[in-house]
C-alpha cells in the first residue's frame, strides 16, 4: 500500500538533505540500526521534515532553524518505531486508552481486526471505528471483518453482507480480508468468500489466515485459496512449515497465546531465513499491556530466549511493513520514509527512552508527552445488547428418564477442550448438576430473539456463582457459566443494565463488574482502571476454584469455533474438527 505524498513534500525533503533548508527536527550522534542491511552505524544524524525523514547518515554540518528540534542521542541507538502486526484492538477498551497505554513503549504502528466492530454495529461499526485512527498519533490499519462475515449466526440479517465487505475492503485504512479460518475454505468451500478473496488480491491488498492445526495437503490448500500469511503455528515445525510454502509467519506472545518459549530456543539456531517471520500479540489485555509492555515485552522475551537482537527487531519492524505492503513508507530509518523511532540505551533490550511518532516526540521515559482526542460515540453504539430479562428457568436443560447421556465440554487447559460422553442425572424433567460439571449458555444479543443454547462443562473449577461476559469470539454472542440457574440469570440480566460488559455473581449479589457499553464490547474507563477491574475479577474467580491462569479465557473461547473440539455457539454445540452442529445428546 502506498501513502501519497505531495511534490512539495518531496522537494522540501531533498533542500534538507542537500543542506539547503533547517529540518524540522535532527536527532544527533546516535547508533541506527539499519533493518534492511542489518548494521548498527555509528554517529549517524537523522533529520525530519514534518512527518518523514529527509536524511540519515554522518553529521554533514546542516543548518539549525530557529524552530528546529536538536536531540542528543549519543550512546543511544535509534530504531524503527515497532509495529503490532495482529491484533483485536476493537475490544476491552478505547483507542485513546489503547495509545495511552501503548505508545510510550514504542509501538507507532498497529494492524488490527475489525470483527467485534462488525459484530456489534455492522459495517456502520466498522466505518466509525477505521474513521477515528487518523486522529491518533500513531499509525492505525485494519483488516476487514471475515470472522463476522462468516462465523456470525443472525437470523433477520448477516452482521456484515458480501457486498458490505466489498465495500470495506476499499476503505484505504483496510489493509486486506482479516483472518480465515482453513476449515471454512478447505472442509466446506465458501463461494462468496473467494469472491472476496479475488477482490482483495486485486486491490494488492493482504488476505490473513488462521490455519491452526492444517498440515501438508490442507495448508498446501489453504495457501492455494490465497491465504498471504498465519498467526497459529505453535511449534517450530509448524513455523518452518509455512515460511516453506511463503507465508508470512506470526509468532505469538499474547493474552491468549504465548509461543515464544517454545519456538524462539529451536529457530533461532536454525540456518534459515527469518525475513517472513513477524513477532505479534494477537491481543493483549488492559492489565497485561499495563503490567508487560506491549511490542517492546515481546521482542525482549525473544531476544531473552536467544533471538538475535537485530532479527527480533526486524520481525516488529520491516518484516511487518513488507507484509501488509507498507514498506515504502513504513519500517525502516531511510530517507522518504516516516519518521516513527524509538530511542533505546542498548541494541540488547527495547527500553524506549524516547518514541517519535508522525515527527514529534509523543513520549519520554515511559510516559506520553502529548495529550490525546476525547472520543465521542453516539448513542446508537450503546444499543447492541438485546437480551431478553431471563429467569432461572431459562437455563433449565429438560430430558426424559432419571439419567440421560449428554456431550460436556472437559476442559484441558482455560482454551483447549475435549468432547466428553457422561450420564448426567435427570429431576422432574431437569437435567441436575454433579461431579463440578457446570452449566454454559450462549446467548444472541443482537436481535433480541432470546436465542439461546445450553450447554455442560467440566474442569472450569467456579464452586460459587456465575459469571458472564457480553461477547465472545467469532460471533460475538453472549456466555456463561454458573453453578446454578439463579446466580446465572441474574449475572445475564446485569449484563443488560450495564448495556454490555463481564460480571461475577456470588451469593447473589454483583462481586466484581465492568461495563462494555460501547456496542457491548469496549468500556469507556480508563484503561488503567480496565486494568484494574480485570485483575480483581480474575483473582475473583480464582479464588473461587477457577484453577487457570486467566479464567477469562474460558469463556472468550467457548464459543471459538476455529479450535478443538466441542464449542457451544446459540445454534447449538460445534464438533471444530467435523464442522457440524450436533446435539447436547448423545
Amino acid at each position: 500500500m502506498k501513502i501519497s505524498i505531495q511534490t512539495d513534500e518531496i522537494l522540501r525533503l531533498q533542500r534538507i538533505a542537500l543542506g539547503k533548508e533547517a529540518a524540522d527536527v535532527i536527532l544527533s550522534g546516535g547508533t541506527v540500526l539499519n533493518v534492511y542491511t542489518g548494521e548498527l552505524l555509528q554517529n549517524y544524524e537523522i533529520l525530519i521534515s514534518g512527518e518523514r525523514i529527509a536524511y540519515v547518515g554522518p553529521s554533514q554540518g546542516f543548518p539549525i532553524g530557529p524552530n528546529t528540534l536538536k536531540l542528543d542521542v549519543h550512546d543511544q541507538v535509534v530504531i524503527p518505531g515497532l509495529i503490532e502486526a495482529h491484533c483485536h484492538m476493537d475490544n476491552w477498551m478505547g483507542l485513546r486508552e489503547f495509545v495511552t497505554l501503548i505508545l510510550p513503549h514504542g509501538t507507532t504502528t498497529v494492524i488490527t481486526e475489525t470483527s467485534s466492530a462488525a459484530n456489534g454495529m455492522g459495517i456502520a461499526g466498522v466505518r466509525t471505528f477505521v474513521e477515528k485512527f487518523s486522529a491518533y498519533p500513531l499509525r492505525f490499519f485494519a483488516t476487514a471483518p471475515v470472522i463476522s462475515f462468516l462465523c456470525a449466526q443472525r437470523e433477520e440479517k448477516p452482521a456484515v453482507s458480501k457486498t458490505e465487505m466489498l465495500e470495506i475492503l476499499e476503505y484505504p485504512e483496510i489493509l486486506g480480508l482479516g483472518e480465515i479460518y482453513w476449515s471454512r475454505v478447505v472442509e466446506a468451500i465458501e463461494g462468496d468468500l473467494s469472491e472476496l478473496v479475488a477482490k482483495a488480491r486485486s486491490l494488492g491488498k493482504t488476505v490473513e489466515g488462521h490455519g491452526a492445526g492444517a498440515r501438508e495437503g490442507r495448508l498446501n490448500a489453504f495457501v492455494a485459496y490465497g491465504v498471504d500469511s498465519c498467526h497459529e503455528p505453535i511449534n517450530c515445525e509448524d513455523v518452518l512449515g509455512r515460511l516453506r510454502l511463503g507465508l508470512a509467519t506470526m509468532i505469538r506472545e499474547g493474552s491468549i497465546r504465548r509461543e515464544l518459549e517454545t519456538i524462539i530456543p529451536v529457530l533461532s539456531k536454525l540456518d534459515i531465513d527469518l525475513r517472513r517471520v513477524i513477532l505479534v500479540s494477537d491481543g493483549l489485555l488492559p492489565n497485561h499491556l499495563l503490567q508487560y509492555g506491549h511490542m517492546d515485552f515481546i521482542v525482549n522475551k525473544a531476544i531473552s530466549l536467544g533471538l538475535n537482537p537485530i532479527k527480533a527487531i526486524q520481525m516488529v519492524t520491516l518484516n511487518a511493513a513488507e507484509h501488509f505492503n507498507l514498506d515504502t513508507d513504513l519500517g525502516g530509518i531511510a530517507p522518504g520514509k516516516y519518521a516513527d523511532l524509538v530511542v533505546i540505551p542498548s541494541i540488547d533490550k527495547i527500553e524506549a527512552q524516547l518514541v517519535i511518532s508522525k515527527g514529534r516526540v509523543v513520549a519520554q521515559q515511559g510516559k506520553l508527552d502529548i495529550d490525546l482526542p476525547v472520543e465521542n460515540l453516539s448513542s446508537e453504539f450503546n444499543q447492541s445488547i438485546k437480551i431478553p430479562t431471563v429467569t432461572p428457568s431459562f437455563f433449565h436443560i429438560a430430558a426424559p428418564g432419571n439419567t440421560v447421556r449428554v456431550r460436556v465440554m472437559d476442559m484441558i487447559t482455560e482454551i483447549v477442550n475435549r468432547e466428553a460422553l457422561l450420564d448426567m442425572p435427570v429431576d422432574e424433567g431437569v437435567i441436575q448438576l454433579k461431579d463440578n460439571i457446570l452449566k454454559i449458555a450462549v446467548f444472541d444479543r443482537f436481535e433480541g430473539t432470546g436465542r439461546r443454547s445450553l450447554g455442560l462443562i467440566k474442569g472450569y473449577g467456579l464452586r460459587q456463582g456465575a459469571i458472564a461476559i457480553s461477547t465472545a469470539f467469532d460471533e460475538g454472542n453472549a456466555v456463561v457459566i454458573g453453578c446454578d440457574d439463579q446466580s446465572m440469570s441474574i449475572a445475564v440480566n446485569r449484563l443488560q443494565e450495564l448495556n454490555g460488559g463481564i460480571v461475577y455473581i456470588c451469593d447473589s449479589k454483583v462481586k466484581v463488574e465492568l461495563a462494555f457499553p460501547i456496542y457491548g464490547v469496549v468500556s469507556t474507563l480508563a484503561g488503567a482502571v480496565v486494568a484494574e477491574r480485570l485483575t480483581s475479577l480474575i483473582l475473583a474467580l480464582r479464588e473461587a476454584g477457577c484453577w487457570a491462569e486467566n479464567p477469562l479465557l474460558t469463556l472468550l473461547t467457548a464459543t471459538f469455533t476455529a479450535i478443538p473440539s466441542l464449542r457451544l455457539t446459540v445454534g447449538g454445540y460445534w464438533l471444530s474438527k467435523e464442522n457440524q452442529i450436533v446435539s447436547l445428546f448423545v
